[in-house]
């Protein structure tokens, strides 16, 4: 089953049960990790000319959190706000250069990810104690980007100088996100809550002899959180 299945059935599910929870304001923070898709490493790699690809080396994963505040407009219907940061990725892609002689060298890509985001999310209850959620929303998403080069290669549209072996960018972005997860209640106002979400397309996709690039890629990113009501 697909996650538009299981948001489908989250609602379904709520629209047919009881009110979980009479509170309508509620708070909390959520941590966890990060993890950027694969994605960027073959957007990266696609871009290098006149040199050949020998490796990637992809620390994919960080620590994120979450601190989030909601007003539920009906019992199973709440709109959210939120601010998260999902930390840092680095990329090292090595490269051969084709010339007489060959010469070795590195693109290294630092990656940092945040943004502030509203969402509607539809809850469920699952007995008395527990209840199951489904989210989606945008993000006001800020990504920087920090690309260092090393060895014998340049930017193909360096400017000369610190241009063609550095490059820092940041650039804001609406992002889409959606997400789903559980939660259970440890005493009548707090709630202890697992959650997975998504963020679609982070960056700007890099291209040959593009400027203002970030690499563009998915983010998934797993929490463990508290959730207070009143």
């Amino acid at each position: 089953m697909n996650v538009k299945s299981i948001l489908a059935a989250v609602a379904l599910v709520a629209l047919s049960s009881p009110a979980f929870s009479q509170a309508r304001w509620y708070a909390g923070v959520s941590v966890g990790q990060s993890d950027t898709d694969e994605a960027l490493v073959r957007n990266r790699e696609s871009t290098v000319v006149n040199a050949s690809v020998v490796g990637s080396d992809f620390d994919s994963r960080d620590t994120a959190f979450k601190l989030f505040g909601g007003y539920r407009v009906l019992p199973w219907l709440a709109v959210e706000l939120s601010y998260a940061d999902l930390g840092r990725s680095t990329l090292t892609t090595n490269i051969l250069t084709t010339g007489n002689p060959a010469n070795a060298g590195s693109v290294i890509l630092k990656r940092n990810i945040s943004g502030f985001g509203a969402d509607a999310v539809v809850t469920a209850p699952l007995g008395r104690h527990a209840s199951m959620f489904g989210h989606v929303g945008a993000v006001q998403g800020r990504i920087e980007a920090d690309a260092t080069l090393t060895g014998a290669i340049v930017f193909t549209n360096g400017g000369g100088g610190d241009s063609d072996r550095h490059r820092a960018v940041v650039q804001s972005e609406t992002l889409t996100r959606f997400g789903a997860g559980a939660e259970w209640m440890l005493d009548p106002r707090t709630g202890l809550r697992i959650e997975w979400e998504r963020w679609l397309d982070v960056g700007k996709a890099f291209a040959i002899g593009g400027s203002g690039t970030t690499g563009e890629a998915d983010m998934d990113v797993w929490m463990v959180g508290l959730a207070y009501r009143f």
